[in-house]
């Protein structure tokens, strides 16, 4: 292009000189004219030249020229030139000032205006039109050879030219403001800044038509182009918006705009810096900023769109290098790529990235070569690819950091690695070398290698996540902040797993292979498995190599197991290799009834339910020989408290009853009672492992509410009560050392109906009968497990009855009378109180067993009442007792954890012993207490206090 340059000018030399030796005529107007022959000279003079129409059609002739130091000022003219290398004005080593100027060139190879050497202009409101080859303004400092700059301003301006070069600039400074420039011819360009030159480009538009048209060119290594607040588009195959070739470009604030094959929106072989852009380019091939040759290229701030087949936004070659900041990318062709680095230098950060179109990878990697490799960084970078893969590496060496980024395959697929295969000769193949370091970022989609020969190494840090499968990569390592969610059966060659690796997909069992060696430091393993027998479907993870020095921690998801025994156990961890460090349970491993451990069997590890006891077994355990769950102890506290704190007797609700009925003179009397217990409980279950201890409180009031007699002799009293109760509840495994909290709160309200056979001495025969309704709020919270919360509700009855006789009477030494009472018991306690059927959070069906349960009670009171001579008169008396009970439960209470019974032992029948006082304050007022205890088989005990009073109105 330079040659073509040079030779444009010594023709331009040899015109001239001609032009300057022709005979000329001077008239008063100051001009030289001829029939289409118009030329004005100013040759080292000062002019001013205004209001003119002027045409020539020499050849080689421009109607004005301006020589030797010449100061010309031009306004309002049109000049019209269609001469062969012709054209408007000549400015040569001298000063021009223009306004108003309109020049038509239409002869071949012309040029509208043409400043050489040092000239200056300065121009407002300029417009060319040029057809043919006619160029439009030509800056052209070094026409003489002396090295000389030409400088110019032009405002407000129109070049429009049909295929020539709107504006070409050598060894000269211009500075463009507001002026369109276009030109419609291939290789024109709207722009040239050639050798030696500086332009300065604000506002405006310039566009090209043409293949090989940019609108922009720096065609040498020493100039320059700086472009603000202008639209800049070409319309033509290989043609570029701005092309930095071999200079620089500095543009801001603009619209640029490629259309053609292979058309791009910036492009350098040096350096280019854009800014506030919003670049698009149509066609095949495209690019929105292309770097080649060791061209690197700036982008601040910034929207790229690109439409067309092979079109990447950024595309960089080797020893090349693009550096992008808050950049928006989007490609919508097919094999349009987010970004290409072909053996380059990519840098971007705090940007977006996204493909929508068919196999269009977000980042795209090739170029092999033993010299150079591609280095690409992301910093919070969020890069998508619609239908592809967000990486994509073909037979490269790559270095890949990524930082605070968000990367996404929509195919699946977060990073493929492929390699060179020659089918006739495999010494030939060639492998990818990828380095992949992802710092606190989420990766979303497979890792897939196409051949072990390829070297991908995969490192997470700093709260990195990972969703997907990773194939054949050479190694893979987490740090302990970071997570692996492995969505798909994978093999790495080495895994450091400081980190949590998930098998995340609970539809099917996936395999994790490392065929090397496995080291974990803290790390933990979250596997899924049908927790059952031996032959149980789970994840594994299989070790070719050794487990290294270092401890992992394996959390298990049930999925749908209901527990069983087992005998081997379930397999989650193949060795092939030694297992110089362990793996440990990560939290309890429950299923149905059953607690599961990790043990080690030779160099592999397995899930049992088999008794491995956390202390030394306390005594043999006959009944199961696998691990019970703590938390079925709980369930059995909480129903049987459902069912017995509200439990009462005749006694317990209201006393002796010949001290309830001291008012017996009165025709209508009523009463309010209240009652409180406090007790403790402890029972083991059935296998002996687990052992249960509880607490309840319990506060019933009530009160007659009608009393009557049928014949006179007998009586009869109906009555209503409500009461609170609570029970709280631990439950211990004795061989595995976890424990479980149960706890019930709830609320009851019932009636009451009792008879007399002889209310005047309370001797003889006597019913009791009452019928309450209760529910409660339950909760069982297990060691390390999700607290479960369900409901309970039901009826529960009594009727009791007795018969009271006086077995004698004696007299004190201090004056007291004492009379000895003897009263046979006996009870039966329907209990109707009904736990919800509940699912646990980790799957288990808990269904509660035991109500419909039939307790009945024999036994015998006795008391003496002692009467002071000193409480004559007062109606005050008290009267120790002691009541010795056997009780029998037909149904034992138990709960069922999927298809596993756990129940409660030694309450089938119980002993019971009671000593209490019974009293009347005044004639108004009774007060009554016990202690009781209950003592059944295997270590079963219940004791419980109780304190009532009775106010009569």
């Amino acid at each position: 292009m330079n040659k073509e340059l040079n030779n444009k000018r010594h023709l331009y030399l040899s015109l001239h000189r001609q032009l300057y030796i022709l005979p000329v005529y001077l008239v008063s107007c100051s001009y030289v004219w001829a029939v289409n022959t118009d030329t004005i000279i100013a040759n080292g003079t000062v002019r001013k030249i205004e209001n003119l129409t002027l045409g020539n059609g020499t050849n080689g002739t421009f109607i004005i020229q301006a020589k030797n130091g010449a100061d010309l000022t031009a306004k309002n003219l049109e000049l019209n030139s269609s001469g062969i290398h012709g054209g408007g004005a000549w400015i040569d080593n001298s000063k021009l000032t223009a306004q108003g100027l309109q020049m038509n060139v239409t002869g071949s190879r012309g040029a509208g205006l043409y400043l050489a050497n040092s000239s200056v202009a300065a121009i407002d409101n300029m417009t060319i039109t040029g057809q043919g080859s006619a160029d439009g303004l030509v800056l052209d400092g070094s026409w003489s050879g002396m090295g000389s700059l030409a400088k110019a301003d032009v405002t407000d301006g129109t070049i429009k030219i049909d295929s020539g070069e709107a504006i070409r600039a050598s060894a000269g400074e211009l500075n463009l403001k507001n002026v369109s420039a276009s030109t419609q011819g291939n290789s024109s360009y709207a722009v040239n800044v050639n050798s030696n030159a500086k332009v300065v480009i604000e506002g405006g538009d310039y566009s090209t038509q043409g293949t090989y048209s940019d609108a922009v060119w720096v065609a040498s290594s020493d100039s320059s182009v700086t472009v603000d607040s202008a639209t800049i588009t070409t319309q033509g195959d290989r043609s570029s918006a701005v092309n930095a070739q071999r200079g620089t470009a500095s543009v801001t604030n603009s619209t640029l705009e490629a259309q053609g094959e292979n058309a791009y929106g910036l492009y350098t072989e040096n350096q280019i810096q854009g800014d506030g852009l919003a670049v698009t380019t149509s066609g095949t091939g495209g690019a929105g900023m292309f770097t080649a040759l060791g061209g690197q290229g700036r982008l601040n701030n910034s929207t790229i769109a690109t439409y067309g087949k092979l079109a990447p936004g950024l595309l960089v070659y080797p020893g090349s290098k693009i550096t992008a900041n808050n950049v928006e990318v989007n490609t919508a062709g097919d094999e349009s790529f987010g970004v290409w680095n072909y053996a380059g230098t990519l840098d971007i950060s705090n940007s977006f990235i996204s493909t929508s179109g068919y196999r269009a990878s977000g980042l795209f990697v090739n170029g092999y070569s033993s010299s150079l490799k591609n280095d690409v960084s992301l910093d919070n970078v969020t890069l998508r690819a619609d239908q592809a893969q967000a990486i994509q590496v073909d037979t490269s060496n790559l270095s890949l950091e990524v930082k605070h980024s968000i990367l996404t395959g929509g195919n699946g697929q977060l990073m493929t690695v492929s390699n060179y295969e020659d089918a006739l000769d495999p010494a030939n193949n060639l492998y990818s070398n990828v380095t992949f370091n992802a710092v606190n970022s989420t990766l979303n989609g497979d890792i897939s290698v196409s051949d072990p020969g390829n070297a991908v190494v995969v490192s997470l840090t700093s709260g990195s996540v990972l969703t997907g499968a990773v194939t054949h990569t050479t190694s893979l390592g987490l740090d302990d902040s970071s997570r692996w969610n492995m969505s798909n059966s994978s093999s790495v060659g080495q895994l450091i797993n400081n980190g949590t690796i998930t098998f995340s997909d609970v539809n099917k069992f996936d395999t994790l292979t490392v065929t090397g060696n496995y080291a974990g430091d803290g790390g933990l393993l979250v596997m899924n498995s049908v927790l059952g027998d031996d032959g149980s479907p789970s994840n594994k993870l299989i070790v070719g190599g050794d487990v290294l020095q270092g401890t992992t921690r394996i959390s298990i998801n049930n999925l749908g197991g209901g527990g069983a025994k087992t005998i081997e156990g379930i397999e989650i961890v193949d060795v092939g290799g030694t297992s110089i460090g362990s793996f440990v349970k990560s939290g309890r491993i429950v299923a149905g009834a059953y607690d599961y451990d990790l043990v080690r069997k030779g160099e592999s590890w397995y899930l049992t339910s088999q008794l491995t006891p956390a202390d030394p077994a306390p005594a043999p355990v006959s009944e199961s020989p696998a691990a019970i769950r703590p938390e079925g102890g709980s369930y059995i506290a909480n129903l049987a408290a459902g069912n017995t704190l509200f439990m009462m007797t005749l006694h317990d609700r209201l006393g002796e009853p010949q001290f309830s009925d001291a008012l017996l003179s009165q025709r209508e009397v009523t009463s309010l009672w209240l009652r409180q217990v406090g007790g403790h409980n402890v029972w083991r279950d059935g296998s002996g492992q687990l052992k249960t201890q509880s607490n309840r409180y319990v506060a019933q009031l009530g009160g007659d509410v009608a009393r009557w007699s049928t014949d006179g002799a007998d009586r009869w009293h109906v009555g209503f009560m409500t009461g609170y109760a609570n029970s709280h509840s631990t439950t211990d495994s004795r061989v595995k050392g976890y424990h479980s909290k149960g706890s019930v709160e709830g609320y009851s309200v019932g009636g009451y109906a009792t008879w007399y056979a002889n209310k005047e001495n309370h001797t003889g025969a006597w019913l009791d009968s009452w019928l309450q309704y209760s529910w409660f709020n339950n909760e069982v919270s297990g060691e390390e497990l999700a607290a479960e919360t369900y409901k309970s509700h039901g009826f529960t009855a009594s009727l009791e009855g007795g018969y009271t006789w006086k077995a004698g009477q004696f007299s004190g030494s201090h004056g007291t009378l004492n009379e000895w009472f003897v009263q046979p018991q006996v009870q039966a306690v329907w209990m109707g109180v009904r736990a919800d059927n509940h699912r646990e959070a980790n799957g288990t069906r808990i269904r509660g067993e035991g109500d419909g349960n039939w307790m009945t009670r024999v036994g015998i009171k006795t008391w003496l009442n002692g009467h002071h001579v000193r409480d004559n008169g007062k109606q005050r008396e008290f009267q120790p007792y002691l009541a010795l009970n056997w009780l029998h439960n037909t149904r034992n209470f138990a709960t069922k954890m999927d298809d596993v019974r756990v129940s409660q032992d030694g309450a089938t029948n119980l002993a019971e012993v009671k000593v209490g006082l019974e009293g009347k304050i005044n004639p108004r007022m009774n007060v009554w207490g016990n202690v009781g205890v209950q003592i059944g088989d295997a270590g079963y005990s219940d004791t419980a206090a109780l304190f009532g009073m009775k106010y009569n109105f």
